[in-house]
């Protein structure tokens, strides 16, 4: 599995705080998540694509599918970012209403958008902090994951009026007992 290990430095809020990097080819993405626990460790997972490649883009939502039906279904939920390369050049057609659709449907930030060529990385090692630091805004949610959920909403509504129901008849019962022994 081929991986790269970087280490930046950056100042956050007045407080200095360090990223490491471990960068996981794609190839080796089935190969991370075939263990239970692989995504325990992880902090957060950044999804790069090249915004002007459309092959790259439907492969990095597939990768982001596959962590977040991991996390799901292991409970280690991971927060994503989704990071559009090469921002300098033309997107493909549909770019920006493919990236806003799987963005919204997965309940995470649209993908941010960056140019080495352009010197532009649009902030993105504080976003990378800022995402680590408050996790529940980055998780993405696949819909089997929503289903998932709202059927335990569903199950826990059913059972807290069923325990409602029956605490109201034993009371009844109860009082129902009490008037008759008075």
């Amino acid at each position: 599995m081929g991986c790269h290990r970087r280490i930046r430095k950056t100042l956050y809020k007045g407080i200095k705080k360090t990223l490491f990097l471990l960068e996981i080819h794609e190839d080796g993405v089935s190969k991370l998540l075939s263990s239970k626990e692989s995504l325990a460790p992880c902090d957060i997972a950044v999804f790069v694509y090249d915004s002007s490649d459309e092959s790259s883009w439907k492969r990095a939502t597939e990768l982001l599918m596959d962590v977040a039906g991991d996390g799901e279904d292991t409970s280690y939920e991971v927060p994503c970012l989704i990071v559009a390369a090469k921002d300098d050049l033309d997107s493909f057609p549909m770019a920006i209403q493919n990236s806003t659709r799987v963005s919204q449907d997965m309940g995470i930030e649209a993908p941010i958008p960056i140019s080495s060529k352009l010197s532009d990385f649009n902030n993105i090692f504080r976003r990378i902090v800022n995402a680590a630091e408050h996790p529940h805004l980055s998780i993405p949610e696949t819909e089997a994951g929503r289903s998932r959920k709202q059927y335990h909403r569903l199950i826990n509504r059913s059972l807290m009026v069923v325990s409602a129901i029956v605490g109201f008849a034993a009371y009844h019962v109860y009082a129902a007992r009490k008037n008759a022994s008075s």
